[in-house]
């Protein structure tokens, strides 16, 4: 133990929070409190995973030679094998027979092997015991582990109090596609992320200080884009100079080759020589031939820099095209940018934040119009961060409705933070949507240069620029610093009387706890830190920040703690109540009111709980739920697993994408706000998009950056998951759909009837890559181990109900394949083009004949969909799996909710007004 390490008996901390402790003598009297572990009591009996007898005649038949009871072979015994997986230790044996069996190992090849459907059949079942197994041993029974606050309500905690954003992207990720981020199992605390929040809290203190003495600071600029035609201009005129140039070098490099005096090395060589165009990379050896760079200076001597100059000539006539256009006095277009002439060529239009301008609350404006000979696909900018290496990922997306004869403005809301060394905070650009790929903008130069001979369209005016920081109004300042004004602002620190400062910091503890009371002493002893710096000589904000960053690197602030004497079951006191109700509904911590209507007891009344439930779900702070229990609850991290080939799918861009992954919160969020029916996830005659969106489903009529509900036409295909693009597209690997997939995750996501894990060792799709097959041929082969067909049985024929889906979930009728060889290369003689069949029936179910058959049978389960919903808000919600001792807990919110005719907020407040959610 360190020296100043302290033991507190009966309590085991993880080595992190060992250091913490040593490392936080202000906070040692708290720990005794704070790390009670929170418990619940269990609600119904866990079931048991039993195999039926029947099957133990299987695993003797086929396996009880070898392994009986006479000198089994590696001293592994089956006929002993209880029936009853309840412990680990049995648990562990039917693993191993169940990989064997999987792997193809047993039985030997030379031992008679069962057949196939048999053996499929077995697995199916013990595979699905196994499932029950696993959860019924790992059931926590009911147990709430203390939580620490995971690093995006960490995020939220310090913006609420010190009204700063904080960067956490370095520090551990919370989320595994197991669970999700607020279970406390996984919430550990290390010695390293102690160093960080630290290091964080000091920082978001010292921007919180600069933020409030900046706060009255006003600036504005507006940027005139049509300052930016000199530039092009010039870049024109250079590019014909150069290519001006080019072509007098190379006229010089043929007569040097037709000299005399090079005759003999020309003869020498000229056979060694593929072409002729070779003897550009001999100009050294060419007698009276001037170096490149004495025609364009910084070629590199590179004869190859003058010939692709040479090359693109197109961008003359496209450019001299460009300057002919009118609006030119006033404004600006947005070109298409391809091959070197991007940076010169008003790809994008940049407007930069002044380093001297203090971070705050910005907005940025642009005032813009789309022409009206441009397809609608084109009418839309993107705004984004510049990166060296001319990079750009856009931050949004906007719908350019406006007109040449009346402009829009677009407005951005902007947070700077004090980013430091990232330059890049600073600095901005807006091109037009799609142009950040080179094989995109390639593709759609080409095919502008066809249509037209010049290029594309000039698709977007742009008239100017703006950039404000905002004031806030007077006296709205964040909890947090609101009592350290009276320090703040002062112009002499050293007047203010101790009391007051000792008054400050207990009033900053207040809020920085969420209401709980600090540890006896713990004032003091802060009050003394601040003196003692002040002494030593310290700025008060000095002084002032060693003080509080101690307070945001405690336990008390860290964890969300539920302390008791014991692990007996009591009720949450009313702060603990407020603090469980907005962790799960904003990820932040509660508000005055929620804090107010908790301290005076009355969110203890089931009417005034429900009512506040309906106010966070009102609040857009709501989106602090949304976002991440979507996001986890669909595994939409998937949608970030590959690049999607940009020449395949030209359209599904960054933006698409991100416009693609709101569709479902913002889908999810209207059913929250609207109180819709859950089962419109299955299927629905409407979408949520906006403009973007709408245009990438066909949909007519639709304007403007907001997501709206929009009805949709007779016999869709679009409408509830299974209609979204992002579904289909996390259902692919970036080129390709994949059945597997996509059938698995409807089976997890809308069925609540997940396949066991995928076995290891077992044939891989990979393997057929050089087949012309397909893709459901290509499934069906996998099928044809009885190790794959127990569970793809269930999976494949979803998968191909939704083939009709592209990679990008684009509708199509027919699919390609081509294989490779065995170099990796595509082998375009053996390419494959089918008629894609979407029939076909679930495993002991219903058959459907095309998509709409499937989405049908689908939406016709919303008691297995509510189910499965149902236990992931529990696990979100209370920060543990849900487990068969929470069946009574789940079955009770959906039939709360099927009484509502499971609309979405029953299932919220049934939770939260439940004995799991109001006590530990």
């Amino acid at each position: 133990m360190m020296d100043d390490e302290v033991s507190y008996p009966g309590l085991q901390f993880p080595s992190g929070l060992r250091f913490l402790v040593a490392r936080q003598p202000v906070c040692r009297s708290l720990i005794t409190v704070i790390f009670a572990t929170t418990t619940c009591v269990v609600w119904a009996a866990v079931p048991r995973a039993l195999l039926p007898a029947d099957q133990r005649a299987f695993v003797v038949a086929h396996c009880g030679g070898c392994h009986g009871a006479d000198e089994p072979q590696a001293n592994f015994r089956i006929d002993d094998l209880p029936l009853a997986i309840d412990s680990v230790a049995t648990a562990e044996r039917w693993q191993k027979v169940l990989g064997a069996l999987n792997s193809g190992e047993m039985p030997p090849a030379d031992e008679p092997q069962p057949e196939a459907a048999a053996k499929a059949d077995f697995l199916d079942v013990l595979a699905k015991a196994m499932v029950v197994a696993r959860k019924s041993l790992a059931d926590q029974g009911g147990r709430i582990a203390m939580r620490r606050l995971n690093r995006r309500e960490y995020r939220n905690t310090l913006r609420d109090l010190l009204g700063v954003e904080v960067d956490v992207s370095d520090m551990p990720a919370d989320t595994s596609p197991l669970s999700f981020d607020t279970v406390g199992a996984s919430l550990f605390m290390t010695a390293s992320q102690f160093e960080q929040y630290e290091a964080i809290g000091r920082d978001a203190l010292a921007a919180a200080f600069k933020k409030h003495a900046t706060a009255g600071v006003k600036k504005q600029m507006r940027v005139e884009v049509e300052k930016t035609l000199n530039s092009l201009k010039n870049a024109n005129q250079k590019l014909q100079a150069n290519q001006q140039a080019a072509r007098e070098w190379f006229a010089k490099l043929v007569a040097a080759v037709a000299s005399p005096e090079n005759a003999a090395f020309v003869a020498k060589t000229r056979p060694t020589l593929k072409n002729e165009q070779e003897f550009r990379f001999h100009w050294r050896s060419l007698a009276g031939l001037p170096p490149p760079d004495d025609a364009i200076a910084n070629s590199g001597n590179n004869p190859q820099f003058l010939a692709a100059i040479l090359e693109e000539t197109r961008f003359i006539p496209y450019e001299e095209h460009y300057l002919s256009m009118p609006g030119l006095d006033t404004g600006a277009y947005l070109t298409v940018p391809a091959g070197p002439r991007a940076p010169n060529s008003n790809s994008r239009l940049i407007c930069d934040i002044p380093s001297d301008w203090p971070p705050g609350e910005y907005v940025i404006r642009l005032r813009c119009a789309a022409r009206p000979e441009v397809t609608p696909d084109r009418r839309f900018v993107e705004f984004g961060h510049r990166h060296s290496g001319d990079r750009m990922p856009a931050i949004s997306t906007h719908h350019v409705t406006g007109t040449m004869d009346a402009p829009q403005v677009i407005e951005i809301p902007y947070t700077l933070t004090d980013s430091g060394s990232d330059p890049a905070a600073r600095r901005f650009a807006f091109r037009e949507i799609g142009t950040g790929s080179a094989v995109a903008v390639r593709k759609l130069f080409d095919e502008g240069v066809k249509a037209n001979g010049i290029g594309p369209e000039l698709a977007i005016w742009v008239d100017w620029i703006e950039i404000e920081r905002r004031t806030p109004p007077d006296g709205d300042l964040p909890p947090g610093i609101k009592p350290l004004r009276p320090l703040l602002d002062t112009t002499d620190a050293a007047a203010i009387p101790p009391e007051d400062a000792k008054r400050a910091l207990e009033q900053f503890i207040a809020e920085a706890y969420r209401g709980a009371k600090p540890a006896t002493g713990e004032i003091d002893r802060l009050a003394a830190i601040y003196s003692a710096r002040r002494g030593l000589g310290a700025a008060y904000e000095e002084a002032l920040t060693e003080a509080l960053v101690s307070v945001l690197a405690s336990p008390r602030f860290l964890y969300r703690a539920e302390p008791g004497p014991d692990d007996a079951r009591r009720e949450l006191d009313g702060l603990e109540i407020a603090t469980r109700l907005s962790y799960f509904l904003w990820g932040a911590p509660p508000d005055a009111i929620l804090r107010g209507l908790a301290e005076s007891g009355q969110l203890l009344e089931p009417a005034v709980l429900e009512s506040q439930t309906n106010r966070l779900l009102d609040d857009p702070r709501s989106a602090g739920f949304v976002e991440p229990f979507v996001a986890q609850w669909l595994s939409m991290y998937r949608l970030d697993f590959f690049q999607f080939d940009p020449a395949l799918y030209p359209k599904f861009d960054d933006s698409t994408k991100q416009a693609a992954r709101r569709e479902v919160y913002e889908t999810f969020a209207w059913l929250v706000a609207h109180d819709g029916r859950l089962a419109d996830l299955l299927s629905a005659d409407y979408v949520i998009v906006n403009g973007l969106l709408a245009d990438y489903y066909g949909l007519e009529g639709v304007h403007g950056d907001e997501f709206r509900k929009v009805a949709l036409p007779a016999h869709s295909p679009r409408g509830g998951l299974l209609g979204m693009v992002a579904v289909h597209a996390m259902g692919s690997d970036g080129e390709h759909s994949s059945p597997v997939e996509r059938g698995a995750w409807v089976l997890r996501k809308l069925l609540n009837d997940p396949p066991p894990p995928a076995p290891p060792n077992v044939p891989q799709l990979a393997r057929l890559a050089g087949k012309s097959l397909t893709a459901r041929e290509r499934v069906v082969m996998h099928q044809e181990a009885p190790q794959c067909a127990s569970c793809h049985r269930k999976i494949d024929p979803i998968g191909f109900g939704l083939e009709n889906f592209d990679a990008v979930g684009a509708w199509r009728t027919t699919d390609s394949y081509t294989p490779v060889d065995a170099n990796g290369k595509p082998n375009p003689k053996s390419k494959k083009t089918w008629t894609i069949d979407p029939s076909g029936a679930l495993h002991g179910g219903p058959s459907f004949e095309d998509f709409f058959g499937l989405r049908d049978i689908v939406a016709a389960r919303p008691k297995e969909f509510a189910r499965g919903f149902t236990a992931a808000l529990v696990e979100y919600a209370l920060g543990r799996p849900c487990g068969f001792s929470d069946e009574l807990l789940v079955d009770s919110i959906v039939k709360a909710a099927a009484a509502r005719d499971f609309t979405v907020r029953p299932f919220i407040h049934a939770l939260v007004q439940s004995e799991e959610f109001r006590t530990k």
